[in-house]
């Protein structure tokens, strides 16, 4: 009975471990025709994007002031929201339920059958095999725990992903920020001089990339794979000349640029010319060099780096787990608020398709 026993634990933990690392690598394949959703998506919401890159170009605050006075621009992406909304769900429900919940169970499961943490990462031999045996009903405790709070993680990024226009992006860092990044789920607020003092993020992974690579210790830096909710946002060229001259300046210019942008934008893009790439940075006026948690910010995985411009096919196992978006109060309240919104805009939908159609013919 005894070997029989052992026998069948040794083969669920081999079929564990193979299908945990053939979904792993399955999922990030084909990762590519939901990245091409987001990229098409992000270009609707702003079609003149490529027009933008000069941050001194006055056509641009022109066109700003303009398409906003004109009620063009408001008009144009509630038109986009609409249509898009689809895409939207389908996005979401690949990277806020699909590969959030794989990452999770598979998480937690190669921490049931090949436990890492605390001193057992460090034990060997008899001493992590009797450790294994006696803390094996821990682990399914935990196991059951951080699986069922998941599944409402995912819900509740469903719903924010659907109400808010929400996009795939990279951040860079260092290995040892991964772990408050995405196990504690705080982002440390850098003193940017390009978009101001905030996060970092990129559309592209060779942004991510190059930030990760001039970590402190660049064999160790890492790309996170984040949902990111940037409404609203602000491009750089269209700030008014003393915002706008804060921009990409020295000293502490990102941290005047943060503070000077106020409601009802939350995010600025800007071009770095000198590396033709778009940056994205959730501004965190007056917090340079805190830990902050945000509700706009929902970590799936995180990947190695392989080159310059492109991530490798594993998303990497987190020790530990990542942190729970359910358990924060934020981010509960602005769950129920985007509850609330999908319900009116529901019970509107009708009228604004209306509307719309009439419009167009």
């Amino acid at each position: 009975m005894l070997i029989q026993f052992i026998l069948l634990a040794i083969a669920v933990y081999a079929v564990a471990l193979i299908a945990v690392a053939f979904l792993n690598r399955l999922l990030w394949v084909f990762s590519g025709v939901f990245f091409l959703l987001d990229e098409l998506m992000w270009f609707a919401y702003n079609p003149l994007r490529s027009f933008m890159k000069k941050r001194d170009a006055r056509y641009n605050r022109v066109g700003f002031w303009a398409f906003s006075l004109l009620l063009v621009k408001p008009v144009w992406q509630l038109t986009v929201w609409v249509l898009t909304t689809p895409l939207r769900i389908i996005s979401a429900l690949y990277f806020d339920v699909l590969v959030y919940l794989f990452i999770m169970i598979s998480d937690s499961v190669s921490e049931l059958v090949n436990p890492k943490l605390g001193a057992m990462r460090f034990k060997k031999g008899f001493a992590y095999l009797w450790r294994w045996i006696v803390f094996l009903p821990y682990r399914m405790v935990w196991l059951v725990t951080k699986n069922s709070l998941a599944i409402v993680d995912s819900v509740m990024m469903l719903i924010i992903s659907t109400v808010w226009p929400t996009f795939t992006m990279y951040h860079g860092t260092s290995k040892d920020n991964v772990v408050n990044i995405t196990r504690e789920g705080r982002w440390l607020v850098g003193p940017g001089n390009y978009g101001g003092s905030g996060i970092y993020f990129g559309r592209s992974p060779r942004v991510a990339i190059s930030y990760a690579k001039g970590s402190r210790h660049s064999d160790q830096g890492r790309v996170i794979i984040a949902r990111v909710t940037l409404s609203m946002l602000r491009n750089c060229a269209t700030l008014p000349e003393t915002t706008r001259k804060n921009a990409a300046s020295p000293g502490d210019g990102g941290r005047r640029l943060a503070q000077a942008i106020k409601f009802p934008y939350y995010a600025t893009e800007f071009w770095k010319s000198g590396d033709k790439w778009w940056e994205y940075c959730l501004v965190q006026g007056g917090r340079d060099g805190e830990f902050i948690s945000s509700w706009r910010i929902r970590p799936i995985g995180y990947v190695h780096i392989t080159g310059e411009n492109s991530l490798s096919g594993k998303l990497e196992r987190l020790w530990g787990g990542k942190a729970h978006y359910c358990l924060n109060g934020t981010n509960i309240a602005m769950t129920l608020l985007s509850v609330g919104a999908m319900v009116w805009l529901l019970n509107q939908l009708p009228g604004i398709v209306h509307y719309m159609y009439w419009g167009l013919i």
